[in-house]
């Protein structure tokens, strides 16, 4: 039977810090947007959304629970962000 995801060492360490630091760049980028309070601010939360799961997965299989489940609990966060200030706006 085919696994759902693929094995914790399947990933190299060049993978795993491709997305430790894309997770942490795109969630600089969504602060910025939201800090200048211009009219794509709450665009910031998708990019929230985007470096959440990144994180989540980098976390998961760097070994980093923690920071895995923190991020799963963002990603509900960023979701209620989405619809109350891009779908709920329209």
């Amino acid at each position: 039977m085919k696994k759902l995801f693929p094995s914790k060492n399947q990933y190299n360490v060049s993978s795993l810090k491709i997305m430790e630091w894309s997770g942490a760049m795109i969630a600089v980028i969504a602060a910025i947007m939201l800090a200048l309070n211009v009219s794509i601010s709450p665009w910031a939360f998708v990019l929230y959304f985007i470096s959440s799961w990144i994180l989540a997965v980098w976390g998961w299989y760097s070994g980093a629970y923690a920071i895995a489940v923190q991020n799963v609990i963002f990603i509900g966060i960023n979701s209620l962000g989405i619809y109350r200030w891009l779908i709920m706006a329209q």
